[in-house]
């Protein structure tokens, strides 16, 4: 059912003569994808829930995870078994799948590339049950869900970038699992075509990971087994987009401790920290949020808050593209809490739980870093990027991410580790859409990449930063 402001929204947009554009089902995308193995594969990844759950803490956190890389497991087998082709494959104990192709004749002395993509979806939104529906030869508009959500210009500005375009979408129920299963895809043709020898390769790895949507999965990849000397994770973001760049991240909960009294005789006594939590929250910079930050500012992020007059928990994620600002951040929520101590501290004196003082007490937690150091460390690997692009007929923007990716971590584990965009949009929920064209370029990027890095010696990779390597890897050869 369409609700009143989206109703207002559709009507608007007809008056100014746009057409609602409403998505085709079955056998429309059946005939795109029987032209298209890498979407065949996608939608058929999508079918299998895969949903992070951070309240898990085994690994990886979700059977569907387990589920959807067995069935991978076996469809690689028996490709490989198709084209009497050997492959060393394996599972690592927390349900990381990784694959190992031997260089082509000619080609043992490349580097060795490893490329990533993750098997899970985000928690924000289901992932079960997806029904993948097509917008044939988008012609602009706004986009009627079969839930009757409206995708339009006002929740993905991108969305007139690919008029003209196919477009699939969900039915608005679920997420569509675009991220990152369009990036398992991907790897999954690759596969394919280098044991197929449509290309020439150097020594290659496939690390299909878990519970990346939950920030775990950079631990869980087996970098000393692999023994790759870059990567690169093919993940999100609009076609063009090279990621060089993320936030420096990290997590914080602030314990926000009461005192809690029977209200017929707690005037004087009872300390809420409900509204010692809100205070907290009102004193965070309000133009220093997610919603009001944009490019390369950081950001406040109040994600969640939980508890009662007794104790609260505020959850935070702070923000920042460089180090120092990061620590000034975490260094303003100490300050805040310090303030925000004494302000109460009269009231605590009185109190008889021995909190004291300490009403507001903050922990902090390392997520990730910028991975813009790590890369500018090694040019050589930006730049083969670059030539991929070029390569591809693909022009590039190289993109500082609002966020982090597996890369981000990977890099400062030792392994060079940029990003190769998906073409996905409006990921984590409902609206998320993939145009096909995007994926198509997401492939011929990545497979471009492949065919570059086999002819780079590994010399000339690890050694990037200095210059006669680099130009061997800038000009033609």
């Amino acid at each position: 059912m369409i609700n009143q402001d989206q109703q207002k929204r559709l009507e608007a947009q007809q008056s100014s003569g746009a057409r609602t554009v409403r998505p085709q089902q079955g056998q429309a995308l059946k005939e795109l994808a029987d032209r298209h193995r890498v979407l065949a594969c996608f939608l058929d990844l999508i079918k299998m829930d895969t949903q992070a759950d951070e309240s898990v803490k085994a690994a990886p956190s979700s059977a569907g995870q387990l589920q959807l890389g067995a069935e991978i497991m076996q469809q690689l087998r028996q490709q490989a078994a198709a084209l009497k082709q050997e492959i060393k494959l394996w599972r690592t104990a927390d349900g990381v799948v990784c694959l190992q192709l031997p260089a082509t004749s000619g080609c043992e002395s490349a580097a060795h590339l490893a490329l990533l993509a993750h098997l899970d979806t985000a928690p924000d939104c289901s992932g079960a049950g997806v029904r993948a529906q097509l917008v044939k030869d988008y012609p602009g508009g706004p986009i009627l869900l079969q839930s009757g959500l409206i995708l339009d210009e006002a929740i993905c500005p991108e969305l007139y970038d690919h008029v003209g375009d196919d477009i699939i979408v969900t039915d608005g129920t679920t997420l569509l699992g675009a991220d990152d299963k369009a990036g398992c895809a991907v790897l999954m043709e690759l596969v394919q075509r280098a044991l197929e020898g449509q290309f020439a390769h150097g020594p290659l790895s496939f690390v299909f990971t878990v519970d990346e949507e939950i920030g775990r999965s950079a631990d869980l990849v087996p970098l000393v087994d692999l023994g790759a000397d870059f990567g690169v994770t093919i993940d999100g973001c609009e076609a063009g987009e090279l990621d060089v760049a993320t936030f420096n991240a990290s997590a914080c909960e602030v314990t926000v401790k009461g005192l809690s009294i029977h209200t017929g005789s707690a005037c004087g006594r009872l300390i809420n920290a409900i509204k010692l939590a809100a205070d907290f929250v009102s004193q965070l910079p309000a133009d220093e949020a997610p919603e009001t930050t944009q490019g390369r500012e950081g950001f406040y992020h109040v994600c969640r808050l939980s508890g009662g007059v007794e104790q609260a928990v505020i959850s935070l994620i702070l923000r920042d593209f460089e180090q120092e600002g990061l620590a000034e951040r975490e260094d303003f929520i100490r300050s805040l809490c310090e303030r925000l101590n004494a302000k109460y501290a009269a009231k605590a004196a009185g109190s008889a739980d021995g909190a004291g003082a300490e009403r507001f007490v903050p922990e902090f937690h390392a997520q990730y870093r910028n991975l813009s150091a790590v890369l500018q460390a090694h040019p050589a690997v930006l730049e083969l990027c670059r030539q991929a692009y070029a390569s591809a007929g693909v022009p590039v923007r190289e993109h500082y991410v609002r966020g982090g990716t597996d890369g981000s971590n990977l890099s400062y584990k030792g392994l060079p580790c940029p990003n190769i965009f998906t073409g996905a949009l409006n990921c984590h929920g409902p609206y998320e859409c993939l145009p096909v064209g995007s994926l198509l370029k997401s492939l011929q990027c990545t497979q471009a990449l492949i065919e570059l890095t086999a002819r780079a010696p590994r010399t000339a990779v690890l050694l990037g930063s200095d210059a006669a390597a680099l130009d061997w890897v800038a000009g033609e050869h």
